[in-house]
């Protein structure tokens, strides 16, 4: 695991509340109930934070699962 992976799974663990080792492409909006609409807003910044992307009104409504987080980071040149 590379560390823009790393860095990700961490934002990820501290924004939903769970493991580091819970996380999985899988997961999702509606399977989780800490990623609500602030955790999202949350997730966002923190993202946008570590990886100093800017993130479009169009890529965030497209995020529902983890592996949606990495094609969008993976869309604007990160590579996890």
């Amino acid at each position: 695991m590379d560390d823009a992976e790393k860095t990700l799974r961490r934002i990820a663990s501290k924004v939903f509340l769970i493991d580091e080792n819970k996380i999985s492409d899988e997961m999702s909006r509606g399977k989780l109930k800490t990623w609500d609409s602030m955790a999202q807003l949350v997730l966002i910044t923190e993202i946008e934070s570590a990886f100093q992307v800017m993130l479009s009104d169009d890529d965030i409504a497209t995020i529902k699962t983890y592996a949606d987080i990495k094609r969008v980071l993976k869309k604007l040149g990160v590579d996890v």
